[in-house]
């Protein structure tokens, strides 16, 4: 048993000054625990960007409130990533923050009693004003659906098609939706209507004898389409669920498991939900490669993100 004992465990220094990268060198070093996946996943984040790979990145949870939206458009914007699916929460923030909304600092420990009568909502130690959501989401997305809708004529589209015809519409570049479409990267929204999105449509459709339409399976022809165009894919998962699931799944259409996966989460693989899955548990579903580059990174999105992300533009920025 001697070839286990090859590699040892380097104790992990910091010093003043240090690098983001340099410091994921020494987790590396050292190489156990979620410290040297987290090393390995910013390893094979580059490695996906150095052999050309087509990546999606997954985003589940509340990820754009809690201060994630800059990374993801430096990733859309230095093309390290080609097409995103989002839940509809997350791109529903982005949209109230790129017409003018904001978000707070709280506590989970707050009095939700009180919150609710002083028309405040919390996500987890977020917090968030009835006001905003209404002035600047609410009502300007009803504008935007009565100009698509005029525009449109009753003809169906996709949810990307939607989504790109909202990004037409904003008024900023510096939001999630509207780099998309400037920067040719696919955005994907299966459950936009479990979002204000739908909400919002739904409430146009009946009040102004609205036609919008969206053919919700149109976008998996798109999806089936990348990945018979690409020979290598890889995915950057954050969180999991229906995001994960929508990438994951897609790779049935052509029998061409995914090549590289990059998993964040912290939920558990024993209740046999999605999320907590690991990518070798895909291997026996033919979505990921037996042979992939894959690592999960068990924590929270907003430790793990900047990290990998500030190391990974270190490393390119060198070359």
């Amino acid at each position: 048993m001697d070839y286990l004992l090859t590699d040892r465990v380097k104790p992990v220094e910091v010093w003043p000054k240090m690098t983001v990268n340099e410091l994921v060198h020494q987790m590396k070093g050292a190489g156990v625990f979620m410290g040297g996946n987290l090393a390995k996943a910013v390893d094979i984040y580059e490695r996906m960007v150095n052999d050309g790979a087509y990546i999606f990145l997954s985003l589940a949870g509340a990820l754009t409130p809690a201060g994630m939206r800059k990374i993801i458009l430096t990733l859309i914007k230095k093309k390290l990533v080609n097409a995103i699916v989002s839940t509809g929460a997350n791109l529903v923030h982005d949209t109230m923050e790129a017409l003018g909304g904001s978000f707070y600092q709280g506590s989970p420990y707050l009095d939700d009693s009180q919150l609710y009568d002083a028309k405040i909502d919390r996500i987890y130690d977020i917090l968030v004003t009835e006001k905003d959501f209404t002035e600047k989401f609410d009502n300007p997305i009803l504008e935007i659906y009565a100009d698509i809708d005029r525009s449109l004529k009753g003809k169906v589209i996709s949810i990307n098609e939607l989504l790109i015809e909202i990004a037409k519409r904003l008024p900023t570049s510096d939001c999630i939706i509207k780099a998309c479409y400037e920067h040719g990267v696919k955005l994907f929204c299966p459950t936009i209507a479990d979002s204000v999105f739908g909400l919002q449509m739904a409430i146009y459709n009946r009040l102004h004898n609205g036609n919008l339409r969206v053919d919700a399976f149109e976008d998996l022809q798109e999806m089936w389409d990348i990945r018979e165009r690409n020979e290598r894919v890889g995915a950057v998962v954050l969180g999991g669920g229906v995001p994960k699931n929508y990438v994951f799944q897609s790779f049935f259409f052509s029998n061409k498991g995914l090549d590289y996966v990059i998993q964040i989460t912290l939920d558990r693989p024993e209740t046999g939900g999605l999320s907590g899955a690991p990518p070798h548990e895909a291997v026996s579903w033919g979505k990921v490669k037996p042979d992939a580059n894959k690592v999960v990174v068990v924590c929270e999105v907003t430790i793990a993100l900047p990290i990998i992300v500030a190391a990974l533009l270190e490393r390119l920025d060198k070359k």
